[in-house]
């Protein structure tokens, strides 16, 4: 059995035998036929789980994957400028997820987020049975340079997701500093 003089690619993985029975190879080109149109849904997919190609309700997939809530209104934005910022973002959270929970990890995300150089000043660390525990008034310093698309609120609401209960934060704007003098 042949389609246009030849047999088809799933047809000529079976033995001769069972290809040159009419009802085998007819059920075995239905299944080539599904197979195909399959094959020409994923032929993008490539493009599609890159960060620096894929389609916007890609990019609110995968960011779903790691965690990350891309803002609805942003999704439909066709600003490059937000569209740049989300993609910055999805591709360091997936780098910082090995960081979560320190200060490299926060300098990561605070840095995809507002597209600034971002400094955090933590003076916590590990303590062992008979070390001395600093008191639970723990405060974290973070400066940057700028908020980038952000308000401050925003950096601030982000901060009190990713830091522990109970620690204070010290948000520093070094522009706002500038500005200031």
């Amino acid at each position: 059995m042949s389609v246009n003089g030849h047999a088809g690619w799933l047809l000529e993985q079976l033995p001769a035998g069972m290809r040159r029975d009419r009802v085998i190879a007819g059920f075995v080109r239905a299944f080539e036929e599904i197979g195909d149109s399959v094959r020409e849904q994923v032929t993008d997919i490539e493009y599609e789980l890159d960060v620096n190609l894929a389609s916007p309700d890609m990019l609110a997939y995968m960011a779903s994957w790691i965690g990350v809530d891309v803002d609805a209104a942003m999704l439909g934005s066709e600003d490059p400028e937000v569209r740049d910022a989300q993609r910055r973002l999805i591709r360091a959270v997936g780098q910082a997820l090995v960081w979560r929970g320190t200060s490299r990890g926060l300098e990561m995300l605070l840095e995809a987020l507002t597209d600034s150089r971002v400094d955090v000043i933590d003076s916590g660390g590990i303590f062992g049975p008979s070390d001395t525990v600093p008191q639970p008034s723990h405060v974290v310093t973070v400066e940057l340079d700028h908020t980038g698309l952000l308000t401050k609120q925003q950096v601030m609401t982000f901060l009190a997701e990713e830091l522990p209960i109970g620690v204070r934060v010290d948000l520093v704007v070094r522009s706002e500093r500038q500005e200031r003098r």
